[in-house]
């Protein structure tokens, strides 16, 4: 699939497939990585070569529109207590440069991350098929 149509089918149907720091050879020693099941859940890993795997982070997500993300935290919760409001992510594809040279980005405009990463984020695996 063109690159092109693959961001274009990931802002309309989301960011499924797995995804990790862009950070170059840096991304070696420390960074996180987030995947987006077709379920609607995810999980977030982040890693240092130093401190090792923190507790990873659950979540679900469902897309509210072009772009629009929706991402509720998964975790502990008190009796009768459900997180259904989450929030509201906005998503964009820019140019990011590294010392391994440039790449595609998922990103926050505005932010030099994506939710809840410390990076932008760059694909590791496209989902079976395209999405």
């Amino acid at each position: 699939m063109r690159e092109s149509a693959w961001r274009e089918l990931m802002l309309e149907r989301g960011p499924v497939g797995r995804w990790r720091s862009a950070l170059g050879t840096a991304a070696a020693l420390v960074g996180e990585e987030v995947v987006f099941a077709a379920d609607g859940t995810g999980l977030l890993r982040s890693y240092s070569a130093l401190f090792g795997e923190d507790e990873p982070l659950a979540f679900r997500w469902r897309m509210e529109g072009r772009a629009q993300v929706r991402v509720l935290l998964v975790g502990p919760q008190e009796e009768g207590e459900e997180d259904d409001e989450g929030l509201v992510v906005t998503m964009e594809f820019r140019r990011h440069d590294s010392d391994t040279g440039a790449t595609t980005v998922l990103a926050e405009p505005g932010r030099d991350a994506f939710w809840p990463a410390t990076y932008p984020l760059e694909p590791v695996a496209e989902p079976p098929g395209g999405a």
